[in-house]
Protein backbone atom coordinates (compact mmCIF):
# COMPACT_ATOMS: atom_id res chain seq x y z
CA UNK A 1 0.00 0.00 0.00
CA UNK A 2 1.29 3.18 -0.83
CA UNK A 3 0.20 6.24 1.04
CA UNK A 4 1.53 10.00 -0.65
CA UNK A 5 0.08 14.03 -0.22
CA UNK A 6 0.89 16.93 -2.21
CA UNK A 7 0.68 20.25 -0.72
CA UNK A 8 -0.72 23.08 -3.07
CA UNK A 9 -1.96 26.67 -3.14
CA UNK A 10 -5.71 27.69 -3.95
CA UNK A 11 -4.27 29.03 -7.10
CA UNK A 12 -5.65 27.83 -10.55
CA UNK A 13 -2.22 27.36 -12.02
CA UNK A 14 -1.80 24.64 -9.27
CA UNK A 15 -3.91 22.44 -10.95
CA UNK A 16 -1.52 21.20 -13.66
CA UNK A 17 0.82 20.24 -10.87
CA UNK A 18 -1.38 18.33 -8.91
CA UNK A 19 -2.37 16.30 -11.77
CA UNK A 20 1.42 16.21 -12.76
CA UNK A 21 2.46 14.32 -9.48
CA UNK A 22 -0.85 12.19 -8.76
CA UNK A 23 0.45 10.70 -12.64
CA UNK A 24 4.34 10.12 -11.26
CA UNK A 25 2.84 8.21 -8.28
CA UNK A 26 0.38 6.53 -10.14
CA UNK A 27 3.44 5.38 -13.09
CA UNK A 28 5.67 4.01 -9.49
CA UNK A 29 2.84 2.22 -8.29
CA UNK A 30 1.94 0.39 -11.72
CA UNK A 31 -1.23 1.59 -12.06
CA UNK A 32 -3.16 0.21 -15.28
CA UNK A 33 -3.25 3.41 -17.68
CA UNK A 34 -7.17 3.17 -17.64
CA UNK A 35 -7.21 3.46 -14.19
CA UNK A 36 -4.75 6.52 -13.87
CA UNK A 37 -6.21 8.62 -16.74
CA UNK A 38 -9.50 8.16 -14.42
CA UNK A 39 -7.62 8.73 -11.14
CA UNK A 40 -5.96 12.17 -12.84
CA UNK A 41 -9.13 12.97 -14.24
CA UNK A 42 -10.46 13.11 -10.52
CA UNK A 43 -7.96 14.70 -8.73
CA UNK A 44 -8.52 17.74 -10.90
CA UNK A 45 -11.64 17.50 -10.60
CA UNK A 46 -11.57 17.74 -7.19
CA UNK A 47 -8.50 20.09 -6.89
CA UNK A 48 -10.27 22.81 -9.16
CA UNK A 49 -13.20 22.49 -6.59
CA UNK A 50 -11.04 23.17 -3.63
CA UNK A 51 -9.17 26.49 -5.06
CA UNK A 52 -12.81 27.36 -6.70
CA UNK A 53 -14.83 27.35 -3.30
CA UNK A 54 -12.82 26.35 -0.14
CA UNK A 55 -10.07 27.85 1.67
CA UNK A 56 -6.70 27.10 1.85
CA UNK A 57 -4.42 25.28 2.82
CA UNK A 58 -4.81 22.40 0.17
CA UNK A 59 -3.45 18.93 -0.18
CA UNK A 60 -4.18 16.23 -2.08
CA UNK A 61 -4.35 12.33 -0.95
CA UNK A 62 -3.31 9.58 -2.83
CA UNK A 63 -3.75 5.76 -1.04
CA UNK A 64 -3.27 2.92 -3.76
CA UNK A 65 -3.72 -0.17 -2.35
CA UNK A 66 -4.49 -3.92 -3.34
CA UNK A 67 -7.87 -3.25 -4.77
CA UNK A 68 -8.39 0.23 -5.66
CA UNK A 69 -7.07 3.90 -5.65
CA UNK A 70 -8.31 6.46 -3.00
CA UNK A 71 -8.17 9.94 -3.84
CA UNK A 72 -9.02 12.93 -1.58
CA UNK A 73 -8.54 16.57 -1.35
CA UNK A 74 -8.34 18.33 1.91
CA UNK A 75 -8.58 22.15 2.72
CA UNK A 76 -9.66 24.31 5.49
CA UNK A 77 -13.15 24.79 4.73
CA UNK A 78 -15.75 26.36 2.66
CA UNK A 79 -18.68 25.26 0.50
CA UNK A 80 -20.62 22.67 1.25
CA UNK A 81 -20.99 19.40 -0.37
CA UNK A 82 -23.65 18.23 -2.57
CA UNK A 83 -24.70 15.33 -4.24
CA UNK A 84 -23.01 14.56 -7.57
CA UNK A 85 -25.80 12.07 -8.56
CA UNK A 86 -28.26 14.81 -8.09
CA UNK A 87 -27.39 17.21 -11.04
CA UNK A 88 -29.62 20.03 -10.07
CA UNK A 89 -28.09 20.38 -6.84
CA UNK A 90 -24.74 21.44 -8.11
CA UNK A 91 -24.26 25.07 -7.75
CA UNK A 92 -22.24 25.15 -11.23
CA UNK A 93 -20.35 23.01 -13.34
CA UNK A 94 -20.20 19.10 -14.11
CA UNK A 95 -17.24 18.02 -12.30
CA UNK A 96 -18.26 16.09 -9.24
CA UNK A 97 -20.67 14.37 -11.75
CA UNK A 98 -17.50 13.15 -13.60
CA UNK A 99 -16.20 12.32 -10.37
CA UNK A 100 -19.54 9.75 -9.57
CA UNK A 101 -19.67 8.63 -13.34
CA UNK A 102 -15.51 7.73 -13.01
CA UNK A 103 -15.53 6.26 -9.06
CA UNK A 104 -17.61 3.18 -7.55
CA UNK A 105 -17.79 5.68 -4.00
CA UNK A 106 -17.11 9.20 -3.60
CA UNK A 107 -17.98 11.50 -0.67
CA UNK A 108 -16.75 13.30 1.88
CA UNK A 109 -16.07 13.97 5.38
CA UNK A 110 -15.28 17.25 8.02
CA UNK A 111 -12.73 17.01 10.45
CA UNK A 112 -12.24 18.41 13.83
CA UNK A 113 -9.74 21.02 12.54
CA UNK A 114 -12.77 22.75 10.19
CA UNK A 115 -12.05 21.48 7.00
CA UNK A 116 -13.25 18.91 4.79
CA UNK A 117 -11.73 16.08 2.50
CA UNK A 118 -13.73 15.27 -0.64
CA UNK A 119 -12.64 11.83 -1.73
CA UNK A 120 -13.26 9.27 -4.60
CA UNK A 121 -12.16 5.44 -4.93
CA UNK A 122 -11.22 3.66 -7.89
CA UNK A 123 -11.41 0.20 -8.43
CA UNK A 124 -8.58 -1.57 -10.02
CA UNK A 125 -9.86 -4.07 -11.42
CA UNK A 126 -13.92 -3.90 -13.04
Amino acid sequence: MTRESFEFEADPAQIRLVRSWVREQLAVSDVPAEVAADVVLITGELATNAVRHAAGPLRALLICADAAVWVGVEDAGGSAWFDPVVPDAAPAGTGLTLVAACSDRRGHFHRRDGGKTVWAEIPLAS
